[in-house]
């Protein structure tokens, strides 16, 4: 056995170094492909603002509704918004749910999917949107939503998952949000500049499963691209629209 070892051992080093140039070419073009963009990120991307929010003695359940839908090949995150708050966009600022969306900017807000537009979405590091909807109710299948998934969380989880929600946004010196883009016709909410940049190892799956994770009601341990990983990846969701 140890004979076969070290025979297999000598013959898979020979290979390795008649094949060290192609095997370097492909180490080093993954690495310009995930890490220079990786390094970018790290080095560009404003730090993560403290969001000041109202006291969370003003919410005044024990328990609050968050809802995560699936759009397609988008997911968003609904929270129910604590009474008396003003979190919603300007069209709807005290919606009793207002839903949370994040993507890059071309293929998202202006619906750019052309070949440049997608491939720099997936390869480059590129600006990112954050879609900001209010709503009188949670979606339902008459809204395209294929997937909607429910759980209730307590209300210091709500007041946290807010916060980080929030740093999502592009801030003013002020603290405040800049402001957002004009209204997209095919959108009923708006988009507001991100604070964060998207790449496909990055993306709205992985934004939604990022914030969800900083309050223990997702997991966020394997690397999710697709709306239908997300489902899998939910901690005590039910889901009550739409099929697994």
């Amino acid at each position: 056995m140890g004979n076969f070892l070290r025979a297999t051992s000598r013959r898979l080093w020979r290979l390795i170094q008649k094949r060290r140039r192609c095997i370097g070419v492909v180490l080093g073009f993954n690495g310009c492909l995930w890490g220079i963009p990786a390094i970018y990120m790290a080095l560009f991307t404003p730090p993560a603002p403290e969001i000041k929010l109202p006291s969370i003695q003003q919410l005044q359940q024990s328990q609050y509704d968050v809802y995560v839908v699936n759009w397609g090949f988008h997911t968003a995150i609904i929270v129910e918004q604590p009474q008396g708050w003003t979190l919603g966009p300007p069209n709807h600022p005290q919606a009793a749910y207002v839903e949370y969306g994040w993507g890059d900017k071309r293929f998202f807000m202006l619906s750019d999917t052309s070949i440049p537009a997608t491939v720099a979405a997936a390869i480059l590091p590129t600006p990112s949107v954050v879609y900001l909807r209010g709503r009188d109710a949670p979606p339902t299948a008459e809204n395209y939503a294929r997937q909607l998934y429910h759980r209730q969380v307590s209300r210091q989880q709500l007041y946290a998952l807010i916060g980080t929600l929030e740093q999502s946004f592009q801030r003013s010196p002020q603290g405040n949000r800049v402001k957002p883009y004009p209204q997209v016709p095919e959108f009923v909410g708006y988009f507001y500049p991100g604070r964060e940049y998207y790449i496909i190892w990055s993306d709205c799956n992985a934004w939604t499963l990022k914030h969800l994770h900083r309050i223990n009601v997702a997991q966020s341990d394997i690397p999710v691209i697709f709306a239908e990983q997300v489902g899998p990846s939910l901690q005590g969701f039910q889901l009550i629209q739409g099929s697994p």
